[in-house]
């Protein structure tokens, strides 16, 4: 007698990245993609766990609408490709008894190559080098007018120095960088020394003094508008802005501002408000702000990874044992709001 296969809804572009599908034996697979709005009801149902990449319409309804969360009452898991929590209603899957489960600090590291990579771009001029390289005047015109800034010496301020932030001192340390760093909790001496990181106690003194400012910590109530027309205003006109933690934790509008009045010397954002900006948006035409589509953690190593853990947490929840990777719920779902922090 054949077993019971367990209905999992699944992002479509999911499965060509199985050399060989782990699930097949155990699961009947439901794609979705990006056009997909709705669940036929004859399969709604049945849906037993959900495994997607977070930011498709249909995950993004999945895990936040209580109104469609309604349609699937047999959900037991939800498996979030990524490591924030920013994008999950918490209190409502834990009301529900939804299990959760990301898949940990995967691409902590692929994250800060790129954070880093922004950095340079910025320190020498890149998107307009570009442009200029297109005709022999323009060419010409450039490299005798536009001069970039050097790194060694140079003043990195890292918001955040988790496992991200981390990976990007160890990087700014190879390029003997100054860095200075804020966090919640001070680092241990050895790990500061690691890297020759100064801690400072406020993100006042940090963007006072730094040549390049790396935003690296979580969206929560406590950092969404971290960075506002008060804290741009305490950077120098130099001082660059690099975002690779989420859009809302700096205010867009504030930062177009300065930006616009030279307030600033430029930024680069992986994470925008919304994703994608709309075309005509301004920092879209800046020729000192870089934006790319919140693909820091797009590497092909890395999503084997997060697909690997992601099937192991999907497996496991499934089955009703532990999940390697399982946020856990509070004793009161009242406090789920102070739980987003990685």
């Amino acid at each position: 007698m054949a077993s019971t296969k367990y209905n999992v809804l699944i992002e479509k572009r999911l499965l060509t990245t199985f050399a060989q599908n782990p699930l097949k034996e155990t699961c009947k697979l439901i794609p979705f993609d990006d056009n997909t709005q709705e669940i036929d009801h004859q399969y709604a149902e049945k849906i037993d766990g959900i495994l997607g990449v977070i930011g498709l319409p249909l995950v993004t309804k999945c895990i936040r609408e209580e109104s469609f969360l309604n349609k699937m009452p047999n959900v037991k898991v939800v498996i979030s490709l990524g490591a924030g929590t920013d994008h999950l209603n918490l209190p409502l899957l834990w009301k529900k008894g939804i299990r959760i489960a990301t898949t940990g600090k995967i691409n902590s590291g692929v994250t800060a190559e790129l954070g880093f990579m922004l950095l340079m771009a910025l320190a020498r001029n890149l998107k307009q080098a570009m442009v200029a390289a297109a005709s022999p005047e323009t060419c010409l015109t450039f490299r005798q007018h536009s001069f970039g800034v050097r790194l060694l010496g140079s003043t990195l301020g890292i918001i955040g120095l988790g496992s991200v932030g981390y990976f990007v001192a160890e990087k700014a340390a190879a390029f003997k960088m100054n860095i200075l760093y804020h966090n919640r909790t001070r680092r241990s001496q050895e790990d500061e020394n690691k890297v020759q990181a100064k801690y400072c106690e406020t993100i006042e003194k940090l963007l006072s003094q730094s040549d390049f400012v790396m935003l690296c910590v979580p969206l929560t109530d406590h950092t969404k508008y971290l960075i506002g027309a008060k804290e741009l205003k305490l950077m120098k006109p130099s001082t660059v802005l690099i975002n690779i933690s989420r859009g809302d934790v700096v205010d867009q509008d504030a930062l177009v501002k300065a930006l616009q009045a030279g307030a600033i010397g430029g930024a680069a954002l992986d994470v925008t408000t919304p994703e994608p900006l709309p075309a005509d948006h301004p920092l879209l035409h800046m020729p000192n702000v870089i934006v790319t589509p919140h693909y820091a953690g797009a590497t092909k190593e890395v999503l084997q990874e997060l697909l690997s853990t992601g099937v192991t947490n999907l497996l496991a929840g499934l089955k009703g044992n532990p999940m390697p990777n399982e946020l856990e719920c509070p004793h009161s779902l009242a406090t789920c709001s102070s739980q987003l922090v990685q």
